[in-house]
């Protein structure tokens, strides 16, 4: 009996653009992590925010988000190496910002300039990653580049863990924006000619809908975790900025190891199941945060809901199935868009029911929409689809 034909190697996927990709997201993700682990104490310790505060500042940040259509038809003719290279730039510059500023409002024009950039960089982030890999296996490639992600991620949180005392704050967010410059550079020498420039376009297609509603409804989520998942560690049960780093060193621990898995997974059994996995416990996680007030469950919950995060990428998987090449970018940049209308109203909205009912209302709202979101999941194709022509 004749053994079976190994499943040939994707030739893009150790290659030089890949590398380069690679060397990229390992840049901006020890970048972006070294301010996420130090930006929720700094707010409350140095900065002294509020919950109401804390939810306008997240609105201020999001609002780059909301305008992503508009970005992206407005650069549409740039080399879209070259504006990888600015937006990374731009989150370098914001977050050394962050070390300057003495009170909610002068921490404001750090935010809007690295969310800017950030913003612009998600979306050609998934486009670069889209463009190098197989619709066969889009899962791996992309929990493969989350793993070298989060193995930059480790890298500086451990950093930050053993030297945030000695360093402080403000030469902490300053090597966090050197990180992102140096992404910058290494961006630009992405051959130019694998991602399209005229792609960028507003496309609204019946097709796409559910892409398009499922991440609304993450946004709802994301907004009220981002917003006050760590704020509730730090401001309810005394976390530290040591151990809010700590937290995040084994989230990325656990991530590392199982984003590939976890992209295979989804390749395997297709997006509806997993994603409907995924949001099941989402909801009883945010159920635990709301009504169970109890330091050591928030913490693991916390842990939780990182990892559960890496499902996420089943909706850029969807895509890729469903979608021509044409038509990636301004999918993802819309559904950035559609991702961030929430982001204008939860947080100021969670923030006030934080200072009138508590801390366990915002929660029990994000639990609403989560449950919408496993709900609407349904509606996806049982199997993995498959990409379909471009249509006007």
């Amino acid at each position: 009996m004749m053994a079976p034909k190994p499943v040939p190697e994707d030739p893009m996927r150790w290659s030089g653009p890949f590398l380069c990709l690679s060397a990229t997201v390992f840049a901006y993700q020890f970048g972006f992590a070294i301010a996420r682990a130090i930006q929720s104490n700094f707010f409350v310790e140095r900065l002294a925010m509020r919950p109401d505060e804390m939810g306008l500042l997240t609105t201020i940040r999001e609002l780059p988000g909301l305008l992503m259509v508009a970005i992206a038809a407005l650069t549409m003719r740039l080399v879209p190496t070259h504006l990888a290279a600015f937006c990374l730039g731009l989150m370098g510059l914001g977050y050394a910002a962050y070390g300057l500023a003495t009170s909610f409002l002068t921490v404001i024009p750090g935010v809007l300039i690295a969310s800017l950039g950030f913003h612009t960089w998600l979306t050609l982030n998934n486009a670069f990653a889209l463009a190098l890999a197989r619709t066969s296996d889009t899962g791996q490639t992309l929990g493969n580049l989350q793993a070298i992600g989060f193995a930059g991620a480790l890298l500086a949180m451990l950093l930050v863990f053993g030297t945030v005392q000695t360093l402080g704050y403000p030469t902490s967010f300053a090597l966090a924006g050197a990180a992102l410059l140096a992404g910058a550079a290494i961006i630009s020498r992405f051959p130019a000619h694998l991602i399209r420039r005229d792609e960028q376009r507003l496309l609204v297609r019946r097709r796409y809908l559910l892409f398009y509603v499922l991440n609304f409804l993450d946004g709802c989520r994301m907004e009220v975790f981002q917003a006050f998942g760590v704020f509730l560690l730090v401001k309810e049960y005394g976390v530290d900025v040591r151990t809010i780093t700590l937290l995040l060193v084994i989230s990325t621990v656990i991530n590392m190891t199982l984003s590939t898995p976890v992209g295979r997974l989804i390749d395997r059994l297709g997006e509806r199941v997993t994603l409907t996995g995924s949001y099941l416990a989402l909801l009883g996680l945010f159920l635990g945060l709301a009504l169970v007030r109890d330091r050591t469950l928030a913490i693991t919950l916390y842990i939780a809901y990182n990892f559960l995060l890496l499902f996420s990428m089943g909706l850029n998987t969807y895509l890729k199935r469903i979608a021509p090449s044409s038509d990636v970018r301004p999918c993802l940049a819309m559904g950035v868009t559609t991702m961030h209308i929430s982001a204008i109203i939860l947080p100021p909205i969670g923030g006030l029911l934080w200072q009138r009912f508590g801390f366990e209302a915002p929660f029990l709202l994000g639990a609403v929409f989560i449950a919408l979101s496993a709900l609407i999941t349904q509606r996806l194709p049982g199997r993995a689809a498959q990409p379909q022509p471009a249509v006007a």
